[in-house]
């Protein structure tokens, strides 16, 4: 195999790589890394009444909010909500979702590379 090919099968392999979502259930203060083009599916779960609110607030355009959505199994505790970004370019940025309801404020900081 000749070198260039070698490389560009590795490039691929990083691209690919790059595209599988990040899946996470949200803790408080948390920090995660993604690579350019990957995708963060946040996982959030509530206790009592109130959602997490949609759209969160972001510091910075590295990181684009795609949606939020409910998933099962719809628990009586409260929803589980599944938050969806996706890493635009390099740099860092803080997610902030807060709760209609007593729940807790959810701050994660987002490093992209």
């Amino acid at each position: 195999m000749k070198v260039w090919q070698l490389v560009g099968l590795i490039g691929a392999g990083l691209v690919a790589c790059a595209k599988e979502p990040l899946a996470v259930q949200s803790r408080e203060g948390q920090t995660l890394r993604l690579r350019v083009g990957q995708e963060l599916d946040l996982t959030v779960g509530t206790v009592g009444p109130g959602a997490y609110q949609a759209p969160p607030s972001i510091s910075s355009p590295v990181l684009r909010f795609l949606d939020e959505s409910v998933v099962a199994p719809h628990l009586p505790s409260g929803p589980t909500q599944l938050f969806r970004f996706q890493a635009k370019a390099r740099g860092t940025a803080l997610v902030v979702i807060t709760h209609s309801g007593t729940n807790p404020t959810i701050q994660d900081t987002v490093i992209i590379q």
